[in-house]
């Protein structure tokens, strides 16, 4: 490229010294015009390729480092989300277990009583199945629908529990398949009169098209090598029953209980794939966890900007090069973006939450206040008016939210019908009184059922003040929970404030 625009440039200048541009243009002969233009022209298309060249390299290598950072932050979040479920599970079975009805119940052997029990604790928890069994591990009643009985005794987490440990790990019951559950041990006048199984199940599809609404990236779980539940479609249906077709992936997870991560082939097409172990407390390889992203596409897009450019000159070269870079971050940052907004509401969601609320947390000195919200018989409304009316319920509890309180202050939506709002500076007990009633009235909304009678939307929600109720995030995060749970068996329809002297409610203790 040098030599050939050095030639140009020698030419020109040996012309210009002698005579003016144009006159010596006139007497250059057409085939040393044709000459110099073509070095000119060689020289362009010469750099063209190599700029693209770089181009197309950069973009290939800035595409598979970005995809690999979103892969590892993806299984981070999937990680932390099991983490949760386990801590909810854990904590939700151990307040049913302290139930004076349950007690009774299982004191006077009350088989009536302990099913209409394990039928309440699923839908008011919204798991998958509630199973009560006597201290000798019998099955006395279950919450779920189906008649098939779950392979109770060969769970290990079950015995501990029958030995009066609470116990929470990953299991594969003969009728709801891969589960996390939560086994707690029930007591009446120190005696142990059974046990309370309480678990949600991996087989629905929410937890997998939520993980692809937020960040685009594919996601499966299977049990064993089979899909349970995915977002990837084949012969345009869910693969769901369908077998991991990479061996490698197989003897990776399945065997040697490592995680793989590589290029997978899925029904034909590449991915970008991260295959890691679904292990119980026992190190038991029960199934995988799977997230991806299809790259062929991405590499015919570039392939294509890189062959146009080969055919422009240095100006239009360079233009397309910042284009092809555009085009690329904007397929690839949206993954960013995406990570940390609820598609649904478009506020944040738990991941953008956790990180705002950490950097302003770090950074406050003064005080403030966590507000976690869940609403009031929304199962209600998702099941007979249909997902068309639950998504119009959420978007509306999401601008209610959006409204009521400050610009300043963080509003998300955890997941499901759960929200949460941390307002930096406010501690006032009069200021977070208003702020709570005023959003308990604007949610409140009636709806009609299509079989006649009607179902009311309100909301529950736990307040937890910093540093009062915790100096950490965790301990704060924990004190609102129990505010939440308080407003709960209360009634609902109100807001509690956490008391640090009693861990309940006190001050906040309010109905809309």
């Amino acid at each position: 490229m040098n030599i050939c625009l050095g030639r140009t440039a020698w030419a020109t200048l040996h012309y210009a010294m002698h005579k003016s541009w144009l006159t010596q243009l006139r007497q250059i002969r057409i085939s040393t015009l044709v000459r110099h233009m073509t070095w000119l022209v060689a020289g362009i298309v010469l750099a063209s390729l190599a700029i693209f060249s770089a181009s197309t390299y950069f973009m290939h290598q800035g595409f598979e480092d970005r995809v690999r950072g979103e892969l590892k932050t993806m299984r981070n979040v999937v990680d932390d989300y099991v983490s949760n479920i386990r801590i909810r599970l854990a904590r939700e079975a151990s307040l049913l277990a302290e139930s004076d009805k349950l007690r009774a119940a299982l004191a006077a052997r009350d088989y009536a009583a302990l099913k209409a029990f394990a039928q309440k604790a699923v839908y008011a928890a919204n798991a998958s199945f509630t199973t009560i069994i006597d201290e000798h591990g019998i099955v006395l009643a279950r919450g779920h629908s189906s008649k098939k009985g779950d392979d109770i005794g060969k769970q290990p987490f079950l015995r501990r529990a029958l030995d009066g440990e609470t116990s929470v790990d990953l299991v594969r019951m003969d009728n709801n398949g891969l589960s996390v559950a939560a086994a707690v041990p029930v007591f009446v006048s120190g005696q142990q009169v059974g046990v309370l199984l309480f678990g949600d199940a991996f087989r629905t599809n929410a937890f997998v098209d939520e993980v692809k609404k937020v960040t685009d990236l594919e996601m499966t779980i299977f049990d064993g090598d089979t899909r349970i539940s995915t977002t990837i479609m084949h012969d345009g249906k869910r693969a769901v029953g369908t077998k991991l077709e990479s061996q490698e992936a197989r003897q990776t997870v399945l065997e040697d209980n490592l995680p793989y991560v590589g290029d997978a082939p899925i029904f034909g097409r590449m991915y970008k794939t991260v295959y890691w172990p679904m292990r119980s407390d026992q190190g038991d390889c029960l199934g995988i966890w799977f997230i991806g992203t299809e790259v062929e596409g991405m590499e015919r897009v570039i392939t294509r900007i890189a062959l146009s450019c080969l055919v422009s000159t240095l100006v239009i070269a360079v233009a397309l090069s910042i284009l092809g870079i555009l085009f690329f971050r904007s397929l690839v940052n949206p993954l960013e973006r995406k990570a940390y907004v609820d598609g649904l509401t478009g506020i944040t969601n738990r991941a953008g939450f956790e990180k705002s609320f950490k950097s302003v947390f770090v950074e406050q000195s003064g005080k403030g206040a966590l507000f976690l919200i869940d609403l009031d018989n929304f199962k209600a409304v998702n099941d007979n008016l249909g997902h068309p009316e639950g998504d119009a319920v959420l978007i509306h509890a999401a601008k209610t939210l959006k409204s009521v309180f400050r610009g300043t202050d963080i509003v998300a939506r955890l997941g499901g019908d759960e929200f949460v709002v941390y307002a930096p500076t406010m501690d006032n007990p009069e200021v977070i009184d208003i702020k709570s009633h005023c959003f308990l009235e604007a949610v409140r909304k009636t709806y009609d059922l299509p079989g006649g009678g009607s179902v009311t939307v309100t909301a529950s929600v736990g307040v937890a003040l910093f540093p009062a109720h915790g100096g950490t995030y965790e301990v704060l995060y924990n004190s609102a929970d129990t505010a939440l749970y308080a407003a709960k068996e209360k009634g609902k329809n109100r807001y509690v404030l956490y008391d640090a002297g009693t861990e309940m409610a006190s001050l906040g203790d309010q109905t809309s």
